[in-house]
């Protein structure tokens, strides 16, 4: 196929258009930290640090309760530490376990921090968990806030926050000066419950290494016919038909060669994934605790997936016999695709498996070794029996029109892998990953479409270059880890009446359906340029979210004589019944100038 060099440009740039939808997958929380002025002789400037957690989220009270970590709140003024003041949290169901009642902050959560004088520079950190109702995820962030013109400030007894205020009590009291004893970890491991637990079969549950030996041998063998499995299983056996219709003496060594490195490879994750269990006390499929790991599995399935739907050839999976017999790498891409059947199996657990997992994860790290080998010395047991016996290719099926039907049907297997997967992972990165598998469709697409076996090596390998370039650039800049937090808070109607007038404002309305809002949230209203600006010109930043329809919120909008995103306003509090307004797109340069302009 000859290669379209203006094609090729269309795609990068409606690609970069894609590119600024990376914001949303924001943490499940914002954090600010405002400063008001209170009546009280003896505290006249009041720190708020507000937690918000996402919709069905929860914080733990700032008490330990029966599970979960509490929330713990440190505050230091020139190095000297503070007293905070927590809001009494509301007694709820846990969020993990229904069965149990602990305290919560649900919603908008502020966090006090009484300062007996004006101007100062106060530092404040908050460490909690959020937990949702499959998942949780550690919070630690530490602000800062400058306090300068204390006249300025907001009146504290106007905020909607005002009663919690008043029954907020002291937490405990922080001890900056001496490293904590227990970890966040530790603690949460230490509040775990000890049982004595009964088995419904104890004789599957082992004490002995032999019978763990015996059992991690049938649990691996029986782990080929699992769901996560036997997809790719299916796909290798596919692989051996062509095979079963040529002359026997010509293919009997290549069958033995296939077999024999497919089970190499099991062999070798088996190994190699004792080692990291038994160096970092993991348990079976921890792994897939990570957002990471299942964002990197899923990827790889797509692109498999996307393979045996024809859109390009893989060469380093053997999931499919190659036409006419043409296999470049065999013994490689038979090793690659065992240990891609046995990554898929790290998340099942089959029969046996439990009980000899449960007695080997708590043994020496040889032990563990031994019982790992033997789980994996199972799962290739088939493979080996038919390298050591490759006369069994006679009782493979021959090859037909069906053997291309069932390449479709186990790509629609190796999708619906990919949605119990996607399933997995926390809502705020569904978008930035189903952004991920719409560019990797579209590089397997130039993979497969632009480059054939008739161009010469450099020029196949230079558009296959790109392809990976595109997805690699891809997964970085959608991933890449958030350098500051997000100093925007979400708009409250009541706390945008009570500060107009008051101090300066900035409102950004923005929705998750605007592309253009989130390009300028990715390159002109970043985190650190945002902050940046806050400070210099001493505004309140809020975020005015459209992305459902609100008529308060469209109200305001049109107010501003609009009726369509994106647009900026500028609130003086000189001038607040007239702000400034940017309107549609505008540069960096261009925002300073009016912040400048309106704040001076």
């Amino acid at each position: 196929m000859i290669f379209q060099p203006r094609f090729f440009l269309t795609c990068l740039m409606f690609l970069a258009l894609a590119f600024p939808a990376a914001t949303w997958a924001d943490e499940p929380y914002r954090i600010t930290l405002q400063a008001f002025r209170t009546s009280s002789a003896d505290a006249p400037i009041l720190a708020v640090l507000t937690l918000t957690p996402s919709p069905d989220w929860h914080a733990y009270g700032y008490i330990q309760g029966p599970s979960g970590f509490p929330t713990e709140v440190r505050a230091t003024r020139d190095g000297k530490a503070l007293s905070p003041l927590y809001p009494q949290p509301t007694p709820g169901p846990d969020p993990l376990d229904p069965s149990l009642t602990v305290e919560l902050y649900d919603g908008p959560t502020p966090f006090f921090v009484p300062l007996a004088d004006g101007s100062s520079k106060v530092v404040v950190q908050i460490k909690a968990l959020l937990c949702s109702s499959t998942t949780c995820q550690p919070v630690k962030e530490e602000l800062e806030l400058v306090i300068t013109q204390t006249d300025a400030l907001p009146p504290a007894e106007q905020q909607d926050w005002w009663p919690r205020f008043l029954q907020a009590t002291p937490g405990p009291a922080p001890d900056l000066d001496v490293e904590p004893v227990i970890s966040v970890e530790e603690t949460q491991t230490a509040a775990v419950r000890t049982f004595t637990p009964r088995y419904f079969a104890p004789g599957l549950e082992v004490h002995t290494l032999s019978k763990a030996a015996a059992l991690a041998f049938l649990a691996g063998l029986i782990l080929n016919f699992m769901p996560c499995v036997l997809p790719v299983i299916t796909l290798k056996l596919r692989s051996f038909i062509p095979a079963a219709d040529s002359v026997p003496k010509s293919q009997r060594h290549a069958f033995r060669t296939h077999n024999l490195f497919f089970a190499l490879g099991m062999m070798l994750y088996f190994l190699v994934l004792a080692g990291i269990i038994a160096v970092t006390g993991m348990a079976w499929g921890q792994i897939f605790q990570e957002p990471a790991a299942i964002i990197t599995l899923t990827a790889i399935v797509f692109a498999l997936s996307l393979s045996l739907f024809g859109v390009y050839d893989l060469p380093l999976i053997d999931l499919k016999g190659k036409a006419k017999g043409v296999v470049h790498h065999p013994r490689l891409e038979s090793f690659t695709t065992g240990i891609l059947a046995t990554i898929l199996a790290t998340p099942c657990s089959g029969p046996f498996l439990g009980g000899v997992l449960a007695w080997a994860l708590i043994q020496p790290p040889d032990i563990i070794a031994l019982v790992l080998s033997c789980i994996g010395l199972g799962m290739a047991s088939p493979y080996l029996a038919m390298s050591l016996f490759p006369g069994l290719y006679r009782f493979l099926p021959k090859p037909g029109a069906w053997t291309l039907h069932l390449e479709r049907i186990l790509g629609f297997l190796l999708a619906a892998t990919c949605v119990y997967l996607f399933g997995l992972l926390p809502t705020s990165q569904y978008v930035s990953v189903l952004i991920l598998l719409w560019i990797i469709a579209l590089g397997a697409w130039i993979w497969g479409k632009w480059t054939d076996l008739n161009q010469s090596r450099i020029r196949r390998w230079f558009v296959r270059g790109i392809a990976i370039g595109m997805v690699a650039l891809a997964a970085v800049f959608l991933f890449r880890p958030a350098g500051h937090p997000d100093p925007w808070e979400n708009f409250d109607m009541g706390q945008f009446d009570a500060l107009r007038g008051q101090q300066n404002l900035i409102l950004d309305f923005t929705a998750d359906w605007c592309p253009n809002c989130k390009f300028l949230e990715k390159t002109v209203l970043t985190p650190e340029k945002s902050a940046a600006f806050a400070a210099e010109h001493n505004a309140v930043l809020m975020r005015v979210d459209l992305t459902r329809h609100d008529p308060q919120l469209m109200a305001l909008l049109e107010s501003l004589g609009s009726k369509s995103i994106p647009i900026l306003a500028i609130f003086s509090k000189n001038n607040p019944g007239s702000p400034l307004v940017l309107r549609d797109m505008f540069t960096s340069g261009q925002l300073k100038e009016a912040l400048e302009q309106e704040l001076p």
